[in-house]
């Protein structure tokens, strides 16, 4: 049984309106306490005019005394912290949380740091307006409001279920909300009502026409008592709204009720456009307009254009259904104007019937024109709500512009209008390029498998069967995409692989031939057989933010290029992408570049900035998206691991739920392959071979897939020499080396000879370790050598040579430090110092792995000092300086004294003198 919260001592509520005292009651009872269980959800509906808003508002003010209220702001995504900052008929009286609009990983951050202190109150008024960030933040802190002292509260009017937005749908299919409507009021609250209006009490014909026309409804209720009124009414003393009640049109005279009806129409209080609407001379529409301003019936501020034709744009007292004629004439003398598309599109979302061709084009033109995919998405909706029976070819066109808008913020809603496109289409190319988009986006949503089946099924039409094909010209962008497409999940690797051996070689020459090739590489090394590289890179519009399937071919050309050691190539790839704007909503392509660069960083051995590109990954992920972050989080969780920092690794792998893992870039195999090197850490080898061979079923049948992408064998051979179980570790060798031997890169032979000298005893498996270490000191794989050379010297020292094992073990110590993986290098320091050498203290840090020789080279040379000159300022010779740098570059992994700046600056004890022998 949950408690609650009672009002404190000495608080008196806010005074409900009349009739409300029961509804008000009911919602202070449901205030909950923290560890409550599930947050209650209260939804408050009825007819428009019932008083949903002032129940709200009175409540909000109720409970502020001793609860943290946050009201939804009128704009998207926005959220307010004190009650009564924002209101529908003034401005902004207080600056929104953040200043702006809150992601839903933001919001929920700031109930919970709310809820810390006492129950926490989210209000949004009219949910059924179109505010899909709002909508989705309060979706997202409800899915994770267990526990949480937490009251959610919105107000939706009885409307027809098609005029309900999809977000709002999905907000109330997901929670249980308890619905409170709101009752009319009954006679003697109207009675009561009209009292404090017109200041003396109604007689028993006045209540009962009021009853009659207002059934009760308070807003109707208002309007009643507005035409009844005395001009005099604004001077009462009785309990009423105050010197400032604005008088209702129905006591103004025509000539200004119909000027105020026509600025209302218009969204503006311009008088020419007045006039022409209206057919009043100019001068009578400027006395109409200066006697409403005098009564503050008409604020030109409150009749701007562009706030989308909600209720709060009607005037008190006119009724909306009074402007509808209005609408068609208004939107038309707009558009003659040559007003901007969005004022003249603003009237037109206002005609919910009757449209008109040019009003097709209105609403499309202000799309175009709009500031956000959310704005675009609200002028295009209302294009096909009321353009039904209008031109084909023009529907298509706002379908397929509508669906574009919403593939960034609302996928899932734009695969239905890009079904009925695909379904409808005529034409083979149209039919092509729907096709590419519908795949774009089911790729947003995670489901490349899926997209690679719909482009199969559209390529593989039979000419002969009536049905739309695709043109020869086409097929090679679909084919690609279809590749790239469904090698994001490894279960459908292998029939795509089938289907790419069917095909033939395309030309080259056009950008679609060149990335089917490259497609096509991408798949065959995926599967573990490795293909030439295409000719040159994808071509790219330099800046251009690109689509899904642009950015997936920059990823793939990257992975092509860091398996065959082009790490810089990869690298630089990956820059094109992550260098452009970021883009509004879903953005997966960055998060994706952002995880395949800390992967090609980890295999170079720069894991602090692989851990740093991890990270923006992880961060990106949460901002943009309200599910749970996988992938990310275990690309972090590996390169932590790989830095030895094994309980934060553990940590983010604990964070993960079974059910949430998605094979998604090999995410699956790299979980298992992160749990393995924890488990290891902890000193559990038998959990780690079996996340291990978990890691190798998950990359494909028998474990045969991508045996350089992740060589979980490898690490399996070392594990099962550990156990003591040699024979079935050279098996496991064997096979892992087999799987390579096509690659020809000096990792891959690195690879091989590494997990045959790992499993293989006595002085051959030291030759063995020997030439891996000198294969992987060619590729760029430093943390693979740097295992190499400790398993070698490790192998010596326990052979009974340490004289041998301490060359090996120091620079094994130097490259990992170097790499960033100072926490990881324990052992090794240890085997070092039992070895007899000294090993230095471990911080972390790169510079670490320098001797104090080195070091002083290195600051020199990063003072731009020649070869020669810091040869003669150190009494050594060139040849010794030359020396230095090349084993500093290797320990460090750049390539020359101008990176040394970014890797050492913050390095103590490296002290970087200016030219001309100041220090710095």
């Amino acid at each position: 049984m949950s408690a609650h919260y009672p009002p404190p001592l000495g608080v008196a509520p806010a005074e409900p309106p009349p009739g409300a005292t029961a509804p008000l009651s009911t919602l202070i009872g449901l205030m909950p306490r923290a560890g409550s269980g599930p947050a209650p959800a209260v939804m408050l509906t009825g007819p428009v005019g019932i008083g949903r808003t002032t129940l709200l508002q009175v409540f909000c003010e109720t409970v502020s005394s001793w609860a943290s209220v946050l009201r939804a702001g009128p704009l998207d995504g926005t959220w307010y912290d004190t009650v009564g900052a924002v209101r529908t008929d003034a401005a902004v009286l207080q600056a929104p949380l953040d200043g702006g609009p809150l992601s839903s990983h933001r919001l929920h951050e700031t109930v919970v740091e709310l809820g810390r202190r006492g129950p926490v109150v989210l209000a949004m008024d009219d949910a059924h307006l179109y505010r899909p960030r709002s909508l989705r933040g309060l979706d997202y802190v409800l899915r994770r409001s267990i526990g949480l002292p937490l009251l959610s509260m919105i107000t939706v009017p009885t409307l027809p279920a098609v005029t309900e937005h999809p977000s709002v749908t999905s907000l109330l299919a997901h929670h249980a909300w308890t619905p409170m409507r709101l009752k009319p009021l009954t006679a003697s609250y109207v009675a009561e009502l009209l009292t404090q209006r017109l200041g003396r009490r109604p007689d028993a014909a006045m209540l009962r026409r009021c009853m009659e026309h207002s059934e009760g409804i308070p807003a109707a209720v208002h309007v009643f008592a507005d035409r009844h009124a005395d001009t005099s009414v604004g001077r009462n003393t009785g309990r009423g709204t105050g010197p400032t009640t604005r008088t209702g049109p129905g006591a103004l005279s025509g000539s200004a009720s119909a000027v105020l009806s026509a600025a209302a129409a218009l969204g503006s209080t311009d008088p020419e456009l007045v006039s022409e609407l209206i057919r009043m001379p100019v001068s009578a529409v400027r006395r109409a307009m200066d006697h409403l301003a005098e009564r503050r019936v008409l604020s030109p501020v409150g009749l701007q254009a562009g706030t989308g034709g909600s209720a709060g744009d009607v005037p008190h007292g006119i009724s909306g259904d009074d402007l509808i004629p209005l609408y068609a004439r208004a939107a038309r003398l707009l558009e003659d104007a040559g007003r901007p598309p969005t004022q003249v599109a603003d009237v037109v979302l206002r005609i919910r019937y009757g449209a008109e061709p040019w009003m097709l084009q209105a609403l499309y033109s202000a799309a175009l024109d709009a500031d956000s995919p959310d704005g675009a998405v609200r002028y295009l909706s209302h294009a096909l709500d009321i353009g039904a029976g209008q031109d084909t070819r023009t529907l298509r066109r706002i379908r397929a512009r509508l669906a574009e808008a919403l593939t960034t913020t609302e996928p899932a809603v734009a695969l239905d209008h890009l079904s009925r496109l695909l379904t409808t289409s005529t034409d083979g190319r149209e039919l092509a390029d729907i096709a590419l988009r519908y795949a774009d986006t089911l790729v947003v949503l995670g489901l490349g498998d899926e997209a690679a089946r719909l482009l199969a099924q559209v390529l593989d039409r039979p000419a002969d069967s009536g049905a739309v094909t695709v043109p020869e010209d086409c097929r090679p962008a679909l084919e690609s995409a279809l590749l790239l497409y469904g090698s994001l999940r490894p279960a459908s690797v292998r029939w795509l692989r089938e289907r790419s051996q069917k095909c033939s070689e395309p030309a080259a020459g056009s950008p679609g031939n060149r990335r089917l090739r490259l497609a096509r590489t991408a798949l065959s090394m995926l599967s573990g057989r490795p293909t030439a590289l295409p000719d040159g890179p994808v071509p790219m519009a330099s800046g251009a933010s690109g689509t899904p399937l642009d950015d997936l071919s920059l990823i793939a050309s990257a992975v092509v290029a860091h398996l065959t050691d082009h790490t810089t190539t990869a690298l630089d790839t990956l820059d094109q992408l992550l260098h452009r704007p970021v883009r509004p909503g879903l953005d997966p392509s960055r998060v994706q570049a952002l995880m395949v660069r800390a992967l090609v960083l980890c295999g170079t051995g720069d894991l602090p900035a692989a851990e740093h590109d991890g990270r923006r990954a992880l961060e990106c992920e949460r901002r943009s998206g309200d599910g749970p972050v996988v992938a990310p989080a275990v690309t972090l969780a590996y390169v932590l691991a790989q830095r030895g920092e094994v309980a934060a690794a553990e940590h983010m792998l604990r964070e993960i739920n079974g059910p949430d893992l998605q094979p998604l870039f090999y995410v699956h195999p790299l979980y298992w392959w992160a749990t393995a090197a924890v488990r290891r850490a902890r000193g559990d080898l038998r959990g780690a071979l079996v996340a291990l061979r978990s890691s190798g079923r998950a990359l494909g049948p028998e474990g045969s897939e991508s045996p350089v992408v992740l060589p979980w064998w490898l690490e399996a051979a070392d594990v099962l020499t550990e156990l003591g179980r040699p024979a079935e570790a050279r098996r496991v060798a064997a096979r892992g080396g087999e799987l390579v031997v096509g690659w020809g890169t000096p990792r891959s032979a690195g690879l091989a000879l590494l997990a045959r000298g790992l499993a293989t005893p006595g002085p051959t498996g030291h030759r063995l370790l020997d030439q891996a270490c000198a294969q992987l000191a060619q590729s760029p794989a430093r943390l693979l050598r740097a295992r190499a050379e400790y398993a070698l010297g490790a192998a010596l020292l326990g052979d009974g040579d340490p004289l041998a094992a301490r060359p090996r073990l120091r620079t094994a110590l130097d490259l990992m430090i170097g790499c960033g993986a100072g926490k990881a290098a324990e052992g090794v320091r240890l085997r070092l110092a039992e070895a007899g050498g000294r090993p230095r203290r471990l911080t972390g840090r790169p510079g670490d792995a320098l001797t104090e020789s080195e070091r002083r080279v290195a600051a020199l040379a990063m003072a731009d000092r020649s070869n020669r000159e810091i040869a003669e300022e150190l009494y050594i010779t060139r040849r010794t300086v030359e020396l230095h740098l090349t084993h500093t570059y290797q320990k460090l992994g750049v390539s020359g004294r101008e990176e040394l700046v970014g890797v050492l600056r913050d390095t103590p004890g490296i002290r970087v003198p200016r030219p001309g022998g100041a220090e710095r």
